[in-house]
């Protein structure tokens, strides 16, 4: 794919955003980029607040997002410049860069830090929360701020150095263009422009011993590395140094581990004996020979933290803080080198090995989950109906990861065949997964949890899902309806994002949106589990006709304008809205606020009794639809490859009596075809010979 391509389809995805959510272009951009910055672990979860103001001394200020990282304490700044001409426009120049946006940026963050935005500006704007908060907060470890644009960068660009702010908060600058974007986007070097620099430290390097070099898929070194720099590394790069399952459960804004903060006081010099280190990785390494058998590191590429990110963001906080000198405080630190092209899978590996000892929960590791790969199976194969006349059937095209939906585009060959495909799978029908946990917190009656964030909601998410996957019966229940029934519980999340979009008594631009269409979708689920008697909605009513529908639209808005007041009105006057948003008070007050009843709602419940026959039948469904694909997968591997299985478990003792015997008909296939209660049993073999070293 080109760059022209790939901005072209960057810019149909912000449309397609925009008409889906009913939400400005600007913003959609801007959201879309911030998504991919999110998961590719460039930037932490955003949250959009776009505010343009005339300043002090006429500076005009500007912000189109921003983020408070848990893991670093920095503070994030966003905005767009871009132009959305149809074909590429010119390169962005640095000049450009600073007028446009970094100069507003930091313009905004200090006039806010210095109280003249809250003293000038409506208290009902977004803006002034956020400025108030800031005015109020700590001081943050850093200010990082972003242009994300869809031009390419000036040829002539190649960093930009960090400055201060007029308070002495270092302040570093990146430029997200199409370049980059796209790189993201392919997974090659997505990373490789965080480029750590090792040629201050003593000696013109980091001295390495190599543990493994050459003789596998990866190289590996030991090192230590003085307590000051790693510090120093931190806080210049922040939390993109984390590698992505380290910074969902990392979440120690504020709080210093206190046995660090202890050794640091009392035992400086014993901090080497005392702690475990750091695991790290990087993409590649610039190196030369150093004395005896050790190697000279002079820089790093992609340096990522995968364990020890606590230790060094207690080192980070402590430096900053002052309170105790680091200069005798040195850190164990493991290396291991991987190649780009393997970076995905090894990289995961190596962080799910490290983290083993702490409390990591499956759902920090739930990308490739059952889950989703059944999620992502169904939505390629069930067909919704078609409306309006239409003679194309569609999908509800679930992403599992993203760029899913691009690159299955970019493997088709011709434009006829890109625009079938497109037709087969509309931008408007795609689900991510993270958009699949916010609709379903909602749906669950945690507006709270969905009002934390795409991560925290799919987290919450995540732990629910593994949990219940664990239970056989409650297994059963994710099939082809309940992915029909997601599909319905979107059409009404995106539905209800419209029409408050549109309402009159909602403020654009200033009125919470995301908050009261998370409250409004738990209140109507509430309501329609109240007047059930237990039992919800009839959400196989929505996917047939592929909309909401005139009688659950007016309910749904109804409900809207009242959780707008719940929502304004926080027990503390002045209280930030979104933080309210975020608490289990505002949950219970809103669940409990009475709200009218519309004429025909009773059409779109199920009573209790029909909700559980209706589960009765997905469970049996899905029982069939499992025991067939384990019979295909069992017949499919032949006779051949289950008598090397039935050998090594016999060796290893791994196998019972009952599933020897399925194992004697899965040795026999195609000759012989087992039940699915046999196939099942010598797929259970198989996992457990493979986490024995079978291949």
């Amino acid at each position: 794919m080109t760059e022209d391509e790939f901005r072209a389809d960057l810019l149909a995805a912000a449309a397609s955003r925009a008409e889906t959510h009913a939400t400005g272009l600007r913003e959609a951009f801007v959201f879309e980029v911030l998504e991919r910055l999110r998961e590719a672990g460039e930037s932490p979860e955003a949250e959009i607040c776009a505010e343009k103001v005339e300043g002090h001394h006429g500076r005009r200020l500007e912000l189109d997002a921003f983020s408070l990282d848990d893991a670093d304490l920095s503070l994030h700044l966003f905005i767009a410049i871009r132009d959305f001409w149809p074909v590429m426009p010119p390169r962005i120049t640095l000049s450009e860069a600073r007028e446009q946006g970094f100069n507003r940026l930091i313009g905004l963050f200090e006039q806010a830090r210095d109280g003249w935005l809250t003293r000038n500006i409506e208290e009902s704007r977004p803006l002034w929360a956020f400025a108030s908060r800031l005015e109020t907060a700590g001081r943050p470890s850093a200010v990082r701020v972003h242009v994300v644009t869809d031009r390419m960068v000036s040829e002539r660009l190649r960093e930009i150095p960090p400055q201060e702010t007029s308070d002495d908060i270092p302040v570093t600058f990146q430029i997200w263009d199409v370049t980059r974007l796209q790189r993201i986007h392919e997974a090659r070097n997505a990373r490789d422009d965080l480029f750590v620099d090792l040629t201050s430290l003593p000696g013109g390097g980091l001295a390495v011993l190599p543990a493994a070099v050459g003789v596998g898929d990866y190289d590996a070194y030991l090192a230590v590395i003085p307590g000051e720099f790693l510090a120093d590394i931190y806080l210049r790069h922040g939390s993109r140094l984390l590698e992505g399952n380290v910074r969902t459960f990392l979440g120690r804004r504020g709080n210093v581990n206190k046995g660090i903060a202890s050794t640091l006081a009392k035992e400086p010099a014993r901090f080497f004996a005392y702690n475990n280190g750091i695991a790290t990785t990087a993409s590649a390494v610039t190196a030369v020979d150093g004395l005896g058998h050790t190697h000279l590191l002079t820089g790093l590429s992609d340096l990522q933290i995968v364990n020890g990110a606590q230790t060094t963001a207690s080192l980070a906080a402590l430096r900053l803080e002052g309170k105790f000198s680091l200069s005798s405080v040195f850190v164990p630190m493991k290396l291991s080198v991987v190649a780009p092209e393997l970076a995905g899978e090894l990289v995961q590996q190596i962080s799910r090995y490290a983290n083993t000892q702490n409390a990591v929960r499956l759902s920090d590791f739930f990308a490739n989950h059952p889950f989703h790969l059944r999620m992502e199976e169904i939505s390629r194969r069930i067909l919704a109906p078609a409306i309006g006349g239409s003679q194309v059937q569609t999908h509800w095209y679930y992403e599992r990861a993203r760029g899913q939906h691009l690159n299955d585009q970019a493997s088709l060959n011709t434009a006829a065949k890109r625009e079938q495909f497109l037709r087969r799978n509309p931008r408007h029908q795609v689900i991510t997964k993270t958009d699949l946990a916010k609709v379903e917190s909602c749906f669950d009656l945690m507006p709270d949890i969905a009002c934390k964030g795409a991560e925290k909601s799919f987290t919450a998410f995540a732990n629910l899902v593994a949990e219940e996957w664990e239970d056989e019966v409650k297994r059963s229940l994710y099939g082809d309806d309940w992915y029909r029934g997601a599909a319905a519980r979107t059409i009404l999340f995106r539905a209800t994002e419209a029409l408050v979009s549109k309402a009159e008594w909602y403020e654009s631009g200033r009125g919470y949106r995301a908050q009261i269409v998370a409250y409004a979708i738990a209140r109507l689920a509430e309501l329609a589990r109240r007047k059930s008697d237990g039992g919800r909605l009839d959400y196989m009513r929505v996917w047939s006709a592929q909309a909401a529908g005139d009688v659950l639209e007016r309910q749904v808005l109804e409900i809207a304008e009242i959780m707008k007041q719940v929502l304004w009105s926080p027990p503390q006057a002045g209280q930030n809205i979104s933080e309210w948003a975020k608490q289990q008070a505002c949950r219970k007050r809103a669940l409990d606020t009475d709200v009218p009843v519309v004429a025909g709602l009773d059409a779109f419940l199920i009573e209790k009794a029909d909700a559980r026959s209706d589960n009765r039948k997905q469970r049996e469904d899905q029982r069939v639809t499992d025991g067939l694909a384990d019979v295909t997968e069992v017949v499919t591997l032949g006779g051949p490859f289950w008598q090397r299985v039935r050998t090594f478990a016999r060796t290893r003792r791994l196998i019972s009596p009952d599933e020897d015997s399925a194992l004697t008909i899965a040795c026999a296939c195609p000759r012989k075809v087992p039940a699915d209660w046999q196939a099942s049993r010598a797929l259970a073999v198989k996992r457990r010979c493979e986490e024995a070293g079978f291949e």
